[in-house]
């Protein structure tokens, strides 16, 4: 009896530690960086502002101002030469604190890339294609929170894209050729100064090229470039995309919340740096969509793409998977900070982040 009680221990021991081995085989980021043969090139530790250093668009509720969020948009004015004096009368822009002028820079603009770069920021950014193949700097796949116009980016042109002035506001129009319900001063319409006059010509920021954010940020500051797909792989988004960083003489390096993304890296430009984008899942596991949501914020799909960083929504930095994935070589970066007591909390769990709203300390 005693000695099958010890047989089923031994058993059970087994088990549990190639459990133990499996679940570190499938997160680890890889034996190069396990071993400390590979380096994490082209990332750095300074912070990086979340689609650019933008006065308009993720995380800018100006509905709720603060000293920190006032004196986060008068440097964006002040990196771009605009006045931070709110305008009088009618063109005064709705829910804009005082002493802070009309929006000039909004995410994932030319204008909120130069402020970055002037500030000494690295840059968080994100592509798709346009319907004529071209390779566009733009987060959501549509154009209803960032333009009002209720269209995809993948149904318009790049010349398209040109027509539609980017500005966060409330308002969706059917097309490209509509106008916006919004105050011209507001949106930013065409023939407008964006400010100071250097940045983005007379008209107002609209959707830019990857190779125009390259050409404007030319290797001033380093680059993480966020390569959006939904589900499966876009193959002409990733070699596009790829062509187009290879040619660039600047520090960059990928992120994706596709794992199928940091595969093809892996396996067609493994020198690249590349990250895996993390949102730890915290609802009910009944279905085959949230154990696949599970599993990927748990990193078991690290497997796959090997990522050298990991990029994570800052309140799972602490989690056990991030912890173990930290502890075995990998990097990881918290998104999006907000605030300075967001910064302080994430501090001893992350090695970097991507902020917005704010001026991160040091």
């Amino acid at each position: 009896m005693r000695s099958k009680e010890h047989s089923v221990g031994k058993v059970a021991l087994g088990l549990g530690l190639g459990a133990l081995g499996a679940w570190c085989w499938a997160l680890a980021p890889g034996l190069s960086v396990v071993t400390g043969r590979r380096r994490t090139q082209g990332l750095s530790f300074r912070p990086y502002a979340h689609r650019g250093l933008h006065d308009a668009g993720s995380g800018m509720d100006l509905n709720e101002p603060s000293p920190g969020r006032t004196a986060y948009l008068n440097r964006v004015h002040e990196c771009l030469h605009v006045e931070s004096a709110r305008p009088a009368g009618r063109h005064a822009s709705p829910g804009r604190p005082e002493g802070v002028a009309r929006v000039v820079a909004p995410e994932n603009s030319l204008p909120a890339f130069e402020a970055a770069c002037k500030a000494g920021y690295g840059i968080e950014l994100d592509v798709h294609l346009s319907r004529d193949g071209q390779v566009v700097v733009i987060h959501d796949g549509d154009l209803r929170r960032v333009a009002g116009v209720n269209r995809a980016v993948a149904d318009l042109t790049y010349a398209q894209l040109q027509q539609i002035p980017l500005y966060t506001g409330e308002g969706v129009m059917d097309g490209p050729d509509d106008r916006s319900p919004m105050h011209a001063d507001h949106v930013g319409g065409r023939g407008r100064q964006t400010g100071g006059g250097e940045v983005g010509g007379p008209e107002a920021p609209h959707v830019p090229l990857l190779t125009e954010v390259l050409a404007l940020v030319d290797g001033r500051v380093p680059l993480v470039v966020e390569i959006k797909m939904n589900g499966g792989l876009d193959r002409e988004l990733m070699s596009k995309t790829d062509d187009i960083l290879s040619a660039y003489r600047g520090d960059y390096v990928i992120e994706s919340f596709n794992v199928l993304a940091l595969a093809w890296y892996r396996a067609h430009r493994p020198e690249v740096t590349r990250g895996q984008l993390v949102a730890p899942y915290h609802g009910r596991v009944n279905s085959f969509d949230s154990a696949l949501r599970w599993m990927a914020g748990s990193l078991l799909f690290n497997w796959l793409g090997r990522p050298d960083f990991v990029a994570c929504e800052w309140h799972g930095g602490h989690s056990v998977p991030m912890r173990l994935y930290r502890f075995l070589g990998g990097v990881p970066i918290a998104w999006t900070i907000r605030s300075e007591q967001a910064q302080q909390a994430v501090g001893p769990d992350f090695d970097g982040i991507i902020f917005e709203s704010y001026l991160p300390g040091n």
